[in-house]
């Protein structure tokens, strides 16, 4: 049976509250992780959204804090996904934004990049094109756009190796496309990811997953491993198949992935080194995939 850790019952005004007051910290939700030295007008804007963001019940997994509020509810989606394969590329870096975040402009675009370097320029660059905002259903909707993006591509881009980066909202996405749909924190499609596509990952990078599982053995950073992410761990076996291949970064004292932690660390994953562990991490296994 997998462990379910299910944090401290919290009134839902009192974290609503204590949501946004973290997010203004973080300066735009769960979403940019911006260096420390950037300017602020490069960091994205507060919205009305980021303040005060909706609830809404349907569907989540009962008995988590935050399981009726902002991104989470269902979603069944039937739309088209890109399937085509990048020429003269051997690695695909798909990136899982943060909520807020603009595609091509989020946090881990930078990372991508140094991860590109590290493989002399050999990786395409994608973002998965889900809402990642505060809407109901949200969440889901990455889900079932991961899971049948990966799948097609495995159909159809045979040896392109893939890279998955996911923050905040956008880790919470990527693991759970990666896990089986009964472990899924949200309904969806119920879409499973084949075993080509499993085999055809070489790397996956979560930072500030709101699920963050405090006692796995594939987590770095300087959280307390006995506090989980703000709507409760995984379960213990659900990222398994890619032991060896993940590895989730969690900030001490950050909202998301430490529950009572604070906004501002959300946000410091490019300038405390993550970035760079990360690049490393990712070269490494890519290069490994590639037999090389």
């Amino acid at each position: 049976m997998h462990r379910r850790r299910a944090p401290a019952r919290i009134g839902r005004a009192a974290l609503a509250a204590a949501f946004a007051g973290m997010l203004t910290l973080a300066a735009a939700g769960c979403g940019s992780s911006d260096d420390a030295s950037r300017s602020p007008s490069a960091a994205p804007s507060p919205t009305t959204s980021t303040s005060a963001p909706a609830t809404d019940s349907g569907g989540a997994e009962a008995g988590h804090v935050g399981s009726d509020m902002l991104f989470n509810g269902p979603d069944h989606w039937d739309g088209d996904v890109e399937a085509s394969c990048p020429a003269g590329k051997d690695v695909r870096i798909i990136i899982v934004r943060g909520t807020l975040e603009q595609a091509g402009d989020g946090s881990l675009n930078e990372l991508a990049r140094m991860i590109d370097e590290g493989v002399g320029g050999r990786a395409a660059v994608d973002d998965l094109g889900y809402p990642a905002s505060w809407k109901a259903g949200s969440e889901a909707r990455g889900v079932n756009m991961l899971v049948r993006t990966l799948n097609a591509q495995a159909d159809a881009c045979a040896g392109v190796k893939t890279v998955l980066l996911g923050y905040s909202q956008g880790a919470m996405v990527v693991g759970d496309a990666l896990s089986a749909p009964e472990e899924r924190f949200n309904e969806d499609d119920g879409q499973r990811l084949s075993e080509r596509a499993l085999a055809d990952i070489a790397a996956v990078e979560l930072f500030g997953d709101p699920r963050f599982d405090g006692s796995a053995d594939y987590g770095a950073g300087g959280y307390d491993a006995a506090v989980d992410g703000i709507l409760g761990a995984r379960g213990e076996d659900d990222l398994r198949a890619l032991q060896g291949r993940l590895v989730s970064y969690c900030n001490a004292d950050d909202f998301a992935c430490q529950l009572g932690g604070r906004g501002d660390a959300h946000g410091l994953y490019r300038s405390n080194g993550s970035f760079d562990e990360g690049a490393q991490y990712a070269v490494t296994r890519i290069r490994a995939a590639l037999g090389e």
